[in-house]
């Protein structure tokens, strides 16, 4: 995976092109028609069709797990599971190669007579010239996650005998001021509130701030405020390209 790399407390820096573009509706609509074929197979109990539509790589992964017919039993069961009633595309991207390609999907299902969401975020391949389903990870919905209350940024002293951190999370919004940059971060069920250099400072440290984009993953390491640890100053910092 290529990344950008911030390292603030030795002042060294990469910064190198974007390796993803968005994707069109076209696109868009071909890779979730695979989806949707994937989950008719689950549905049905037809195991094998289901395998066939996902990567090379997953499928190895996941034969080698079904030691017993009672393991095929249990994935068809927790896949049904996972099966959404509808869904919402929130994000989709290819890489360069066009032979990777993301979707971030919301996706609703009736759980209990209420109406639950969570995130998908779905990869796909081209093995063949066929697009197939890679990885599956689930994630909380927007309801679910734990914003940061406090955005407002606050001196280094207000830092000082806070504890050190380190967590990766996923870009939502970026926000450079005059004096600091504003990232927020989803990891896990928690939105962090981390705070950089200015777009100058950025720069000063050789990187780009363009690169700091929603919906890529940073790994940060940093220290949390004394009484709040939703917020982050960064020390340092990787971003990688979408693929």
């Amino acid at each position: 995976m290529r990344r950008y790399l911030l390292a603030l407390a030795t002042l060294l820096a990469l910064a190198l092109p974007a390796a993803a573009r968005p994707m069109n509706g076209v696109q868009q609509k071909q890779l979730l028609a695979v989806f949707a074929r994937y989950n008719r197979a689950i549905e049905a109990g037809n195991l094998d069709q289901a395998l066939g539509l996902r990567t090379a790589a997953v499928q190895t992964v996941l034969t080698q797990q079904f030691k017993t017919p009672n393991d095929r039993t249990n994935f068809l069961n927790v896949s049904r599971d996972m099966v959404p009633e509808r869904v919402e595309v929130m994000h989709a991207s290819v890489n360069d190669a066009g032979d990777k390609a993301l979707l971030i999907l919301l996706a609703s299902k009736t759980v209990s007579g209420r109406q639950a969401q969570e995130e998908f975020d779905l990869g796909f391949m081209r093995e063949g010239g066929v697009w197939k389903l890679g990885a599956i990870a689930e994630a909380p919905g927007p309801s679910d996650i734990k914003r940061c209350p406090d955005q407002t940024y606050q001196p280094i002293s207000a830092y000082q005998g806070g504890d050190p951190v380190t967590f990766t999370g996923r870009i939502e919004r970026a926000e450079f001021l005059p004096d600091y940059t504003l990232v927020l971060l989803v990891t896990g069920e928690t939105e962090v509130c981390a705070f950089l250099p200015g777009r100058a400072g950025l720069q000063q440290h050789g990187m780009n701030p363009a690169i700091i984009q929603p919906w890529r993953v940073a790994e940060i390491s940093g220290v949390a405020e004394r009484n709040d640890s939703q917020k982050v100053m960064v020390n340092n910092i990787t971003v990688h390209a979408e693929e």
